[in-house]
């Protein structure tokens, strides 16, 4: 389709990379973002092979390599420093013809954010979007625009799309109510500088015991991006944000796990250290309603347990855009395509993110044997690299776009 009038809600991963993607294709378009300053939510993002490719289409790759970790191999150890798992991850790499880049969010957000603005693209801050109107409100079809908790609307638009993360605005209007948020469990995460006495350079290690974890994974220009979690109750006071109360919280939950995690702890700037509850909604049916759309964390909010997040955003941005490029029938048509591509890919990282996050952080006294029995196979099954080198390069492999079967020789 061509010369249409675009609105985004959300100005985030998902949000600017397809204000890229649609202005160049000649599209109108404005992004809203409720912030009066773009701040990233976390420290960092591990921006798998996947999400790379769709950076190497948006002309970024080489920003890329630059700002991104080395990340030669993953491995768990035990509370007590024993190695338990070790997987190297360049045959892997190799295969799906993409490396992954750990990479600081800040910096990916701001060079997305550069990189719109450099196509002309419209970005407006500090706006929240407090609903989405049709112009004709019986044609469920009709041009739609947003209207902002300020009293003002923006433009009638073509197409309006919804990114505006897990609590959105747009998902409302698009599935008629509001979806609760689902805690499971608490995450930690932050910056610190590389040390020897932290871990090497080009690897992502993990530390698992007790229902708990803390992980080091490297980023660019001599950083560790760290992350730390645990089954805390969903009502379990913080500390004061940005005091020493919150490593001293660190210091108690992880009192167990081996030096390198307690050096990690004494390493941490308070003041930048983030504390979240990490939750998720139930899956989602649908993604559209007539020309409203939803991409990234606003549908389908994905679990950090599966590091998938930033990257199935990116690819909805271009597979949305691809959609829209090459069908001429309708923008509700379009749509209908985008979410029939999408659907079964997301929900079910989605799912397997739930799977994971109860084998990882247990809640209940059945999710502790379950935990316990993944320890046992960590320690034990020599084979189980291979399983997970299998699981990670297929969920790699199917995006952003899918590989498609050859055809059998007439």
């Amino acid at each position: 389709m061509f010369d249409l009038k675009v609105v985004i809600i959300g100005g985030g991963i998902g949000g600017l990379s397809a204000g890229i993607f649609l202005k160049r294709l000649g599209y109108k378009v404005h992004v809203y973002e409720r912030a009066e300053e773009i701040l990233p939510v976390g420290a960092a993002i591990s921006l798998w092979s996947n999400g790379v490719k769709v950076m190497n289409s948006l002309g970024l790759g080489h920003e890329m390599i630059r700002r991104g970790g080395q990340m030669d191999k993953m491995l768990y150890h035990s509370i007590d420093d024993e190695k338990w798992f070790d997987l190297d991850l360049n045959p892997m790499f190799k295969e799906v013809g993409e490396r992954g880049y750990p990479v600081a969010r800040g910096e990916l957000q701001q060079l997305l954010m550069d990189t719109y603005k450099s196509t002309g693209g419209e970005l407006t801050l500090g706006k929240t979007c407090a609903g989405v109107r049709r112009v004709d409100e019986k044609d469920e079809n009709s041009k739609v625009y947003a209207v902002f908790e300020d009293g003002s609307r923006s433009d009638v638009v073509d197409l309006l799309i919804g990114a505006d993360g897990i609590k959105s605005t747009v998902r409302n209007y698009v599935m008629g109510k509001d979806f609760p948020l689902l805690y499971r469990y608490t995450n930690w995460n932050g910056l610190v500088k590389m040390s020897p006495e932290l871990g090497k350079f080009n690897e992502w290690i993990m530390w698992v015991g007790e229902g708990k974890r803390a992980s080091l994974m490297p980023v660019g220009t001599d950083r560790f991006y760290f992350f730390m979690g645990c089954p805390l109750p969903e009502n379990a006071p913080p500390p004061k944000r940005g005091t020493e109360a919150m490593r001293d919280e660190l210091k108690t939950i992880f009192k167990n796990f081996p030096q390198r995690v307690q050096n990690l702890i004494k390493a941490i700037d308070v003041k930048k250290l983030n504390r979240i509850p990490i939750c998720d909604i139930d899956v989602l049916p649908t993604f559209s309603r007539g020309r409203v759309i939803l991409l990234g964390d606003s549908a389908h909010p994905t679990l950090p347990v599966m590091g998938q997040g930033g990257a199935l955003a990116l690819e909805d941005s271009q597979i949305l855009a691809y959609m829209l490029q090459t069908t001429n029938y309708s923008v509700v048509d379009a749509l209908k395509r985008y979410v029939d591509s999408r659907r079964d890919r997301v929900n079910r990282i989605v799912l397997k993110g739930r799977e994971r996050v109860k084998q990882i952080y247990p809640h209940t006294e059945d999710d502790k044997k379950g935990t316990q029995q993944w320890y046992d196979v960590l320690r034990s099954d020599k084979d189980f690299t291979k399983k997970v080198a299998k699981g990670l390069e297929y969920n790699l492999s199917q995006g952003p776009f899918p590989p498609r079967p050859l055809r059998s020789k007439l």
